[in-house]
């Protein structure tokens, strides 16, 4: 019986070939966004669960709540707070640090390059998570002082094919480091990415580390905890906290824990943490939810499609029912053949992702791996897709189709129950409600990704090109600039602390009229007299630093900085920083300038106060180029780095491709939301097309009497596309209000945002009309030009 089913299915399939393309490919293409969607999510999901422990790990965090600050989860914690933790509580098995996370200069014989990704870690890192190591000692890898492990991709950039284990390198061209084991890369989906791991047992010439580590008052670690059970959060927070109290921690300073598998999607509040590709659960849920929509408007199309040729299929069901067939045969008939189409979409669909992933993954920056979809809970669940939507999508064409009269449909004479016409026009409004609120949506997300770009930041970004300095080049800081200003396309060159857009350090300060005890913490950068004006920002009172004056114990503030400390004049007033280990050796600083706000962290966070302290020569290096001759200007540049630092690798970066970077995980989901949205957009075009194909198969000879009785073709088109056109505004405003709720919830992620307007709504409900009158129109007018003969000849 299935095989006749498989047989008729197949055939009538061949017998209308173009029908057939347009049903098949149409759920295909659903089910292909769908798995898309569905390798993403998998992604974000799998982050970090490749530690055999990963359920039992847990980061610590620090909730800053000291005035000044409007970030207050922070990733960092007190040093000592991991290490006691282990000691004092039993659940916690083991603890690790981590510091660090910049890059490293590293020579080894004539060969030198930059390490992208180096972190000091304890030695217990290797009991904590699961590092492959590849070649080398299992063990102890890092008990000793300049004891390195690297990654197979480093150790290859520097010795090739030769083993590393064993040999020695030298960082900053000071500083031999030993190479104790060589660590497999790190997958994608780990938030930990990283090329070098280095002690962080502290060497003979590292007393200060040795201090660092000993203290309760400062935060500067990143700690993770391996416990003997999956965490009770509330439970460990207490527990953390009160160590933290009992060892005089500053009392603005709350440890609290974050599960390792919600690192990745449950981050985007947390400031100074180390987190690669760090992304949003929202998108998450709001790419699940598209991926159902889009599924809902394939099964939705598919039905329209075959609802619209039913007329084709009446007088078989009539004839079959003649000799001798019952009613759950042609159920069974339709709903194989529906399945039949779903199985051939579903191969389709599956040979659309192959091709398509490595592209998506390229244009998204994400890392996909299409092989997921063969895993056993992945094959589950396309054949449960296949079997579901199938069903949804062939159970009310074959109940309609084989409920038809055999008398009336062999007599021409069948037409279509009000509950079937009602069924399809909600369906139509389903498939609009959803494309006009995804073209809404994702207009939003381009206006505000628009103004991300567009914005007035305080600086300007264009034609600034970043070097990154470290180890002895940071002190020929000034021969560095010098030089670099002999090439006439350089039109300034400033030094800072911090490049724009990493986070900036943060300090207590004591303000004038405060004590010791005040709890005010703010943003803390250096820089020098030219910083400012290479970067565009502007003095709003005051000066900027000078050689003209003797700026060591000068300081500039932002205006948040007067606002928080409710100054009407800041200039000449001082500013007091902890320069001891207690908290009352103070060393004060004198407000000379005013710096306008700028933002020197990402607009998802607010504004902060800051201040900028004197020194000559920083790290991080800006330098503002004239457009033209550009590759004139980057020869200058790379051979005046090598003229003043020999040996050591030079990097460059464009500040605006930096910043833009800052926003990829937006920008990316912006096109992901964009293409998907696209294609909801002609899926519902397509069962738009469907829909008004049926009507005017049905309403032939309604119009063959109109044209008769004089009717002119416009007013035929008019009267098959008016009723359409009220269904696509009904879907308008059930759409307009569910975007509006969707997108609003997303805009707070963001402390500062576009407004929403009228504006992107009225041009969704616009082009949604637009490409519904192009659509219907096809058929309208083939209705309109059809001689009336023809419509007409039976009756």
């Amino acid at each position: 019986m299935f095989k006749n089913y498989f047989v008729i299915g197949l055939r009538n399939l061949l017998k209308q070939k173009g029908y057939s393309i347009i049903k098949i490919l149409g759920l295909a293409f659903g089910l292909a966004a769908s798995m898309m969607i569905y390798l993403y999510v998998r992604e974000d999901l799998s982050y970090d669960t490749y530690h055999k422990n990963f359920k039992n790990i847990v980061r610590v965090l620090t909730i800053d709540s000291a005035e000044g600050v409007s970030s207050k989860l922070v990733g960092v914690t007190q040093p000592m707070l991991g290490p006691t933790a282990t000691d004092e509580l039993p659940e916690v098995v083991n603890s690790v640090r981590f510091t660090g996370g910049q890059p490293y200069d590293l020579s080894y014989e004539d060969k030198a390059l930059k390490c992208q990704g180096a972190f000091r870690v304890d030695p217990s890192v290797f009991d904590v998570f699961d590092f492959k190591v590849i070649d080398g000692a299992t063990t102890g890898i890092l008990d000793q002082p300049g004891s390195i492990a690297i990654t197979e991709s480093l150790a290859k950039k520097i010795f090739g094919e030769e083993r590393a284990v064993g040999k020695i390198i030298r960082l900053n061209q000071n500083t031999d480091l030993y190479i104790t084991a060589v660590l497999a890369d790190q997958p994608n989906n780990s938030h930990l990415q990283f090329d070098l791991l280095r002690t962080l047992v502290p060497g003979q010439n590292e007393d200060g580390l040795r201090q660092s580590l000993e203290t309760w008052q400062g935060i500067f670690c990143f700690t993770y905890l391996h416990l003997d059970k999956p965490v009770n959060e509330s439970d460990l927070n207490a527990k953390l906290q009160a160590i933290s109290k009992k060892n005089n921690a500053f009392a603005f300073f709350t440890p609290v824990v974050q599960k390792l598998e919600d690192v990745h999607l449950k981050s985007k509040e947390i400031l100074f943490e180390t987190n690669a590709n760090k992304a949003d659960e929202l998108n998450v849920y709001v790419l699940s939810i598209i991926a159902l929509l889009i599924l809902v408007l394939a099964a939705v199309n598919f039905m329209n499609l075959v609802t619209a040729k039913s007329t084709g299929r009446a007088k078989e069901v009539g004839m079959r029912k003649v000799i001798g067939a019952v009613r759950y045969q042609l159920v069974g008939q339709h709903l194989v053949e529906s399945i039949l189409v779903t199985l051939l979409a579903a191969l389709i669909a599956i040979a659309l992702v192959f091709v398509l992933t490595p592209v998506l993954n390229s244009s998204y920056q994400r890392y996909a791996d299409f092989m997921i979809l063969f895993q056993p809970q992945s094959l589950l669940v396309i054949a449960g897709l296949i079997l579901i939507v199938g069903l949804l999508a062939g159970i009310y064409p074959a109940f309609v189709l084989s409920g038809f009269k055999p008398i009336m449909v062999l007599k021409g004479s069948f037409k279509n129950s009000d509950s079937g016409i009602k069924l399809r026009k909600a369906l139509v409004v389903l498939q609009f409600t959803i494309s006009i609120a995804l073209m809404v949506g994702t207009g939003i997300v381009y206006q505000q990704m628009r103004y991300i770009y567009t914005a007035d930041l305080g600086y300007d970004r264009d034609q600034v090109i970043t070097i990154q300095q470290s180890g002895p080049a940071v002190g020929l800081s000034q021969t560095f600039k010098t030089e670099l200003l002999r090439n006439k396309n350089i039109t300034a060159v400033g030094t800072a602390s911090a490049r724009i857009g990493q986070q900036l350090g943060r300090t207590n300060i004591v303000p004038d009229g405060a004590t010791s005890e005040t709890n005010i913490i703010t943003s803390i950068m250096s820089a020098d007299e030219t910083y400012i004006p290479a970067m565009g920002m502007e003095i709003s009172a005051g000066r900027n630093f000078s050689r003209e004056f003797v700026d060591s114990s000068s300081m500039l503030i932002n205006e948040e900085m007067m606002r928080l400390l409710k100054w009407d004049d800041a200039i000449g007033k001082r500013i007091s920083l902890q320069s001891g280990p207690n908290p009352t050796d103070l060393t004060p600083y004198t407000v000379v300038g005013v710096v306008k706000d700028f933002h020197f962290a990402t607009i998802r966070h607010k504004l902060e106060p800051m201040f900028m302290l004197y020194s000559e020569n920083n790290p991080a290096v800006a330098i503002k180029v004239k457009a033209e001759g550009m590759e004139e200007t980057l020869a200058h540049i790379e051979a005046t780095w090598k003229k003043v630092n020999p040996g050591r690798t030079f990097e460059y970066a464009f500040l605006d491709e930096q910043f833009a970077n800052l926003y990829r995980n937006e920008q990316a989901f912006a096109t992901m939301s964009t293409h998907f949205t696209v294609l909801a957009i002609v899926i519902a075009g397509l069962g738009l097309f469907a829909l008004s194909a049926f009507t005017a198969e049905q309403r032939k000879k309604e119009i063959g009497i109109r044209k008769v009785l004089g009717a002119s073709n416009g007013n035929i088109l008019y009267k098959l596309s008016i009723e359409f056109v009220q269904l696509i505004v009904i879907s308008f405003v059930l759409a307009s209000g569910i975007a509006w709720y969707v997108m609003t919830k997303w805009l707070e992620d963001f402390q500062y945002s576009i407004k929403l307007g009228a504006g992107i709504f009225i041009a969704a409900g616009l082009t949604s009309i637009l490409i519904a009158m192009l659509t219907i129109s096809f058929q309208a007018l083939k209705a309109a030009f059809t001689n009336p003969v023809d419509s007409l000849r039976n009756e």
